[in-house]
């Protein structure tokens, strides 16, 4: 069976029991996760698992599209099939996280408003994030700090971030949906999507915080390229 995929519906989730499927060497599969693997612009959780009391630091994660496997520098026992895993992430680390996603959805999906833009969110750090928008025409600092100053609007605002899951139909019934995911429906049979009241409804396989007002005071720095300005908009949060 697949790892189940605690991290998707409880973001919050820091901590779970689990039990060993699989194990090579510093490579543990595990029936469940809580840890979030690198994947879509996020980068993988880090923390500790418990094995027969023994903490193992786990500073990758990654999933093979079945299995989800909690990297470490120490060599696991290799004995451990069928034996109880305690996780706990770093939460610092994954909330920071989590926040910077939501600064990064909503500007993407007030570019959408303002001037029918898509984007590609692209990076999340520890420190910052970007996104890079694709549009025809060009961005100006007057366009970007509008959007900056919406997005602080919404902010301040204290919107629920909500995430459902939704058909493949109802998915591609939906233009916007759509357009932000340059025409293209998710290769899932049930799309997860991220909704902000006055936003549109966008694919999301990552962790989100549950309120606009979590996410901090958005900061937007631009560069300039060849005279013109990048398209590529680096975010930073102040809480």
């Amino acid at each position: 069976m697949p790892t189940e995929l605690l991290y998707l519906d409880n973001t919050y989730g820091k901590e779970c029991e689990s039990t060993c499927t699989m194990v090579e060497f510093t490579d543990l599969v595990v029936d469940k996760s809580i840890f979030y693997p690198t994947s879509f612009g996020q980068p993988n959780d880090r923390g500790t698992v418990i094995i027969d009391g023994k903490s193992f630091e786990i500073v990758d994660t990654w999933i093979d599209g079945l299995w989800v496997h909690l990297m470490s520098h120490d060599t696991y026992p290799q004995d451990i099939v069928g034996k109880k895993v305690s996780q706990k992430i770093n939460w610092d680390l994954r909330y920071s996280r989590m926040r910077f996603r939501g600064a990064m959805f909503l500007i993407s999906g007030i570019a959408y408003n303002e001037i029918k833009c898509t984007s590609r969110i692209n990076q999340t750090y520890d420190d910052q994030s970007w996104v890079d928008l694709i549009t025809d025409g060009d961005l100006t600092e007057d366009i970007v700090r509008n959007i900056e100053e919406k997005a602080n609007q919404m902010v301040s605002a204290g919107l629920p971030i909500t995430t459902r899951y939704i058909t493949r139909e109802e998915f591609g019934s939906n233009p916007d949906s759509m357009f932000l995911n340059k025409n293209q429906i998710p290769d899932y049979d049930r799309i997860r999507v991220t909704e902000i009241e006055g936003l549109p409804s966008q694919f999301d396989m990552g962790t989100q915080v549950a309120n606009t007002s979590e996410i901090g005071k958005v900061t937007i720095k631009t560069t300039q390229i060849k005279g013109k300005l990048s398209k590529r908009l680096v975010v930073n949060l102040i809480l």
